[in-house]
């Protein structure tokens, strides 16, 4: 029951968090995604003294999950904070959306007992297929090279996100999901010091949205979220948590375009439509004892 309790928070944490995202960026994007993870570091540490009772770990094992945990936050996280600069809410679910293929690749790569066949192959090109439907016919005329790289960026968040699941997963830890969520987080903490030690130093003027985007983001995106995601790939398998983007991109577009205005097109709709079913697909199985990527 804690599970699927968790699965369904995580899932309605994502399909909010891309609207987040955008907002808290519209300023300064790295302020955004540094000012999220720094906060969302410094409330997190409460939480071991009151619901662990393991002592936190600082063993090199340790040590490399959490580096692994780090990479759909410091590199995921941040390559999509700058991407959303030029893509809507509802593009950066959508996106988001391809973690499951992604993951099937590095998981078919790195974990043993995952195969990869003629479905997913066929998944894999309906899901390209609903990306250039989506993409193609609503690129801005003025912003057609900036939308392009955007997307690319967007895509190697995306690679990030996969890669650190799959890892973490690989590294098969027993630690606590809190303390890997404290550790993933206090390393893209140190990263986002090394890239601009000034940024957490430096308060641009923010609008009030993007204030409580940041707080949201920080406080339900980072610290619950991470926590329960975290939780969900110790207990998991890595494709059934990889499976979580597929849900929230209908309902981030509907979010998008009646909170920020996000326009929606018939495109849109049958873009998104394919990639969610080439995702279904991906991970749909004839037989129950079918082998698959998520096994």
């Amino acid at each position: 029951m804690l599970i699927v309790i968790a699965y369904i928070l995580v899932v309605m944490i994502w399909t909010t968090t891309p609207l987040a995202i955008v907002w808290s960026g519209e300023t300064d994007w790295f302020y955004g995604v540094a000012a999220r993870i720094a906060i969302g570091a410094i409330f997190i540490l409460p939480l071991l003294a009151f619901f662990s009772t393991r002592p936190f770990s600082f063993k090199w094992r340790a040590l490399r999950v959490y580096f692994y945990a780090a990479l759909p936050i410091l590199g995921g996280m941040t390559t999509m904070y700058w991407a959303a600069q030029y893509m809507s809410s509802g593009w950066v679910a959508i996106m988001f959306a391809l973690t499951p293929v992604v993951t099937g690749v590095f998981a078919y790569l790195l974990l043993p007992d995952c195969q990869l066949g003629p479905r997913h192959l066929i998944a894999v090109f309906v899901s390209v297929i609903g990306l250039v439907v989506v993409f193609v016919p609503n690129l801005e005329t003025q912003l057609v090279t900036i939308q392009i790289v955007a997307i690319m960026m967007a895509f190697i968040s995306v690679c990030f996100h996969a890669l650190g699941t799959v890892m973490v997963k690989r590294c098969g830890t027993q630690l606590p999901a809190l303390h890997v969520a404290i550790g993933a987080l206090w390393v893209t903490v140190i990263g986002h010091f090394l890239i601009a030690p000034q940024t957490l130093f430096t308060v641009p003027d923010l609008m009030p949205r993007e204030m409580y985007a940041i707080g949201y983001a920080a406080i339900v995106g980072s610290v619950i979220g991470f926590v329960l995601y975290f939780y969900l790939v110790r207990h998991v398998s890595a494709m059934k948590v990889a499976l979580i983007p597929v849900i929230p991109p209908v309902f981030a577009l509907l979010i998008g375009h009646y909170l920020n205005n996000e326009e929606l097109t018939v495109t849109t709709w049958i873009g998104t439509g394919l990639v969610v079913s080439g995702l279904l697909l991906f991970e749909w199985r004839s037989k129950p004892n079918e082998e698959s990527v998520s096994s």
